[in-house]
């Protein structure tokens, strides 16, 4: 069966760009095949529309307002997803409506970013104790807005979320529920132990089995009174069988847009989107070849960037190289642009305060990173 990495090695981006626009390209940098990101986009929308269960995407994946305006415009939708106090701030200031913060927050500074946010946006945060909230109570209070709240369960993933069982999960729906300023909304199961499963007959076992935990608490807490009009989890890996189980109401996928070699291994629909352009410095002999990007521009725990030229392979990142073994009969010039998918986009992308966007011909722009987080202040 043939990858979408495998598809990406013998895909046309490196002839389609003209090489006048690929030699404009300010190496190293990451470069967004538009008309990809957008086709990728138009599959999850179509497949979402047609479903009961809808597309929340993630933000943490890209960071790009931009993007994810395309992705809601698609359709499919019914909110996006962030990870981070800041994210929601910055999604909120852009116009987005609703927003699932889909982690715990507790920090005085990411309660007062919740806060700004949820005077422009309907802001739900997720909670695994009554330490949460308790200070997303005091902090709607003292500004005077409102949150929603998920009781996040740990589904599999043996991150944050309350255990299979656990007798708190009644108790943080009742101080939620009597709480005057958050409003109880439901669940959120992650099952991110699944999504980078090489064996689609495996993650569909491991996502049936985390719906099963998240079954079997929504039915604890309907036995109490308690109604989950919300089940949000979900993942990019897990984007169709997820909602085949009928337990999430929204699937929180991210990295679907523009995909990376991880994902590119498991033959989902999508296609690669993302590249990081850089240029060949050095060609030391006819076995090696030095690019101009490293670990400043990319991250290595989804594995070594992969390159689309045929023949080349990336031994190693240092800080600012990439160290190539070239196959013999392979055609490699000093000053040559070489594109590569990213091991892992979302580290990678964070790395860069904007992305280079190819729009056909010889079209380039920018789009800025705004959703990384940018220390300005200690107030």
């Amino acid at each position: 069966m043939t990858t979408s990495l495998e598809r990406a090695r013998g895909a046309t981006l490196p002839e389609a760009i003209p090489p006048e626009t690929l030699a404009r390209l300010p190496t190293p940098c990451l470069l967004v095949d538009l008309a990809a990101a957008d086709r990728n986009i138009a599959r999850a929308a179509d497949y979402y529309a047609k479903a009961p269960v809808k597309l929340r995407p993630h933000f943490k994946a890209h960071k790009c307002t931009q993007l994810m305006r395309r992705q809601l415009a698609a359709g499919g939708c019914v909110g996006v997803t962030c990870a981070t106090p800041h994210e929601a701030e910055v999604l909120a200031h852009e116009g987005f409506p609703r927003i699932l913060v889909a982690n715990q927050v507790i920090n005085r500074e990411g309660l007062r970013a919740l806060s700004r946010a949820a005077r422009q946006a309907q802001v739900s945060v997720a909670v695994d104790s009554l330490a949460h909230v308790n200070a997303l109570t005091r902090t709607a209070a003292e500004q005077q807005v409102r949150f929603g709240v998920l009781i996040e369960i740990d589904v599999g993933m043996g991150r944050c979320g309350l255990p299979l069982g656990s007798d708190q999960l009644v108790p943080i729906a009742r101080a939620t529920n009597a709480s005057k300023r958050l409003d109880f909304e439901g669940l959120q199961g992650y099952e991110g132990h699944a999504v980078h499963k090489d064996d689609r007959a495996l993650r569909r076992t491991m996502v049936w089995q985390a719906a099963q935990v998240l079954r079997a608490e929504r039915a604890r807490l309907e036995e109490a009174g308690f109604e989950c009009q919300v089940i949000s989890g979900g993942g990019s890996g897990t984007w169709d069988l997820a909602e085949e189980t009928g337990v999430w109401t929204d699937i929180q996928a991210g990295s679907y847009v523009l995909m990376d070699s991880e994902y590119g291994s498991l033959n989902l629909p999508f296609e690669p989107a993302l590249y990081c352009a850089a240029t060949v410095i050095s060609r030391r002999s006819s076995e090696s070849g030095v690019l101009n990007a490293g670990l400043k521009e990319l991250t290595v725990e989804g594995g070594m960037p992969r390159p689309v030229r045929a023949g080349l392979r990336v031994l190693g990142l240092s800080d600012e190289h990439a160290r190539l073994a070239v196959a013999p009969g392979t055609s490699l010039e000093v000053g040559d642009t070489v594109l590569m998918i990213p091991g892992h986009i979302d580290p990678a992308i964070n790395l860069h305060p904007a992305l280079v966007v190819w729009e056909g011909g010889d079209q380039l722009s920018l789009w800025p990173v705004d959703g990384r987080r940018a220390l300005t202040s200690l107030d």
